[in-house]
C-alpha cells in the first residue's frame, strides 16, 4: 500500500513540477497551426472509416492522396492515423513530427471526446 501511495505522490510531484504548465502550453502552441487542418482530415477519415473494413482505409489513402499504408502488423486504427499524419506532412513538410502528431491527438480528442 505503501508502494501505491508513493506512486501516486511521484505521479503529482511530476505532474504539477515547475515549468509544468509552460511547457503544456507550448507543446499546444506548436501544435496549433496544423490542428484546424487535422481536424478537417481526421473528420474525413472517421466518417470514412466506420467499420475500418480494408476498402475503407484504401479509399481513405486514396482521397488524402497518400499512399495505403495498411499492412497486417499494424492495427487498422494506427494505419488510419499514418494516413492522416502523412496527409499533413505533405501540406506541412517543414513541420516537426512532434508538432503534426500533436495536432492529430487534439483533432481526434475534438471528434471523439
Amino acid at each position: 500500500m505503501k508502494r501505491i501511495i508513493e506512486a501516486i505522490a511521484n505521479f503529482f510531484r511530476r505532474l504539477f513540477a515547475p515549468g509544468w504548465a509552460e511547457r503544456l502550453v507550448a507543446g499546444v502552441e506548436a501544435a496549433s497551426p496544423y490542428i484546424r487542418t487535422a481536424y478537417e482530415f481526421a473528420s474525413v477519415a472517421a466518417a470514412m472509416t466506420p467499420t475500418r473494413a480494408d476498402d475503407e482505409l484504401l479509399a481513405l489513402a486514396e482521397r488524402l492522396g497518400v499512399p495505403n499504408l495498411w499492412r497486417s502488423e499494424i492495427s487498422k486504427g494506427e494505419a488510419i492515423a499514418r494516413i492522416v499524419y502523412l496527409a499533413l506532412r505533405e501540406k506541412y513538410p517543414d513541420a516537426t513530427e512532434r508538432s503534426l502528431r500533436r495536432a492529430i491527438e487534439i483533432a481526434y480528442g475534438a471528434i471523439k471526446p
